[in-house]
């Protein structure tokens, strides 16, 4: 697991908690995804990833993070953006395209 210390951050993310279901959204935003860091989630080394490409070469990232917390588990689909980017880069996470995830489930 990969540790995130989301009080020590630094940023203004924290001013507003924000609540995801995937029930009700399909992606998550990145202050979703802090939130859930600040409750006590705890980030898997590994993080799969989708590349949309939009008309124009506009890029979008879905980054797929699986947390875990006290036995309980949780995979959240993240919009990248600035903040979310920058967040996947500065920690030692492992990124790895979404196809593997699917691969690795077949093979164990």
């Amino acid at each position: 697991m990969v540790s995130f210390d989301a009080t020590n951050s630094h940023f203004e993310y924290m001013d507003v908690t924000c609540h995801w279901s995937a029930d009700s959204q399909k992606y998550a935003g990145g202050d979703a995804l802090v939130t859930f860091l600040h409750d006590g989630w705890e980030m898997a080394e590994t993080v799969f990833y989708e590349e949309y490409w939009h008309a124009g070469g506009r890029l979008v990232m879905i980054y797929y993070f699986e947390l875990e917390r006290t036995g309980e588990t949780l995979s959240i689909p993240v919009m990248g953006n600035p903040f979310v980017n920058r967040m996947v880069n500065s920690l030692p996470l492992q990124l790895l395209p979404l196809g593997e995830r699917e691969q690795r489930k077949t093979e164990g």
